[in-house]
């Protein structure tokens, strides 16, 4: 650390030039996060102070968050269910396999049971909670198979993890069926839904055949969901929700002063500014306003997929969210290529074929004639 400081105009001017090393939007196809509303940055910018860790002082700011989740609550079946602001889906991800690993103190080793294309954040999960995780196989459009998940299945097995938006694909597994299953066998069933949580109630409003998700799914005992992904709200901004209270006080995590309430999440303090930004945004926009949003992703996206095929381009599956999988046996030189065009996109280390192309409110039909034009320079469409 510098012994004298410098000027802030000559810090901000540093900080500014290092932003601009950032890759602009308007090249960006491989995220799920995007500009948030003006609203989200209005109202988080305004609560930059706060503390949702030290509700004595920051009341304002704990009854924003509870206004958010009794709407996002709303969105998912069940208004009166519990939940809480986290920091994204790998820390809602933790909370939820941390309440049924207490339920089930009798099991020595315990397992649970996912699909192949479960996200990435619950192998950090197991291994900070001591559990086993068994990812079972999938159908052709990369969703979990209940058969092979009640296959899976043991006396080990304390929960089964539906994913409702696949990082990878964005495809939605069975949640129904999974959770018919999770009932027999007794199981807690937690959906992480940080991907089409804020995607598949509009798409199905808009007449998308997608499965139901939300609590009004029997056996659904958790839900990830991520406002600051296509929640549009600032970053960082998950929550999770639990179907009882009583399975949230599972979470009963206590700080050292008088009259400091219990937490409910792994996070002690937690900034305020989330609550404010993704409270702003739901109210902003309400139900109509993210389905006209979601009404245009998918309009772009089948734009994307028909200039793909027009150019005889092919996709790996019919996607089912705002996520294109184009099928190029050198997707991954293919990414370095665009990447030195100044594009980004992705390329799964699992499916390394996969061209991974991500569709949200940043991208619109110019941006998809620009990145074809520049993928048709560099990877021209294979003799399939």
């Amino acid at each position: 650390m510098r012994k004298h400081g410098r000027a802030q105009d000559e810090v901000l001017a540093e900080l500014a030039g290092l932003r601009e090393r950032d890759v602009p939007w308007k090249r960006v196809l491989n995220s799920i996060c995007t500009v948030p509303h003006e609203a989200a940055l209005l109202a988080g910018q305004a609560a930059l102070d706060s503390n949702l860790g030290d509700l004595r002082i920051f009341r304002g700011c704990r009854a924003a968050e509870q206004k958010a989740l009794a709407l996002m609550g709303d969105l998912l079946g069940k208004p009166d269910c519990a939940g809480s602001l986290v920091s994204g889906g790998t820390e809602a991800n933790l909370l939820a396999m941390y309440v049924a690993r207490k339920r089930r103190p009798d099991i020595a080793q315990p397992e649970i049971v996912a699909g192949e294309t479960v996200h990435y954040s619950l192998g950090k999960v197991c291994d900070l909670l001591g559990i086993r995780l068994r990812t079972v196989a999938l159908d052709a459009r990369f969703r979990m198979r209940p058969d092979a998940a009640r296959e899976a299945i043991n006396g080990n097995t304390i929960a089964l993890i539906g994913t409702a938006g696949s990082s990878e694909f964005g495809a939605v597994d069975p949640i129904g069926e999974l959770a018919a299953i999770a009932q027999q066998h007794e199981l807690y069933f937690h959906v992480d839904a940080a991907t089409g949580g804020f995607i598949i109630p509009f798409a199905r409003a808009l007449g998308h055949d997608l499965p139901q998700f939300d609590f009004s799914v029997p056996g659904v005992c958790s839900i990830a969901m991520d406002p600051h992904k296509y929640g549009l709200s600032i970053i960082p901004a998950g929550a999770v929700f639990f179907r009882t209270q009583e399975l949230r006080d599972s979470i009963q995590l206590e700080s050292f002063f008088n009259a400091t309430p219990t937490h409910h999440s792994l996070i002690g303090t937690r900034s305020g500014a989330a609550a404010a930004a993704t409270y702003a945004v739901l109210e902003t926009l309400g139900f109509d306003g993210y389905t006209e949003i979601t009404r245009r992703n998918y309009r772009v996206m089948g734009y994307l997929v028909e200039r793909l095929e027009r150019q005889g381009y092919r996709l790996v599956a019919p996607p089912q969210l705002n996520i294109v999988n184009v099928d190029l046996p050198d997707a991954v030189e293919v990414m370095r290529a665009l990447e030195e065009c100044g594009w980004i996109i992705s390329v799964s280390k699992r499916f390394r074929h996969c061209l991974r192309l991500v569709v949200t409110q940043h991208v619109d039909e110019a941006m998809v004639d620009a990145f074809v034009e520049r993928l048709l320079t560099i990877a021209a469409p294979p003799a399939y």
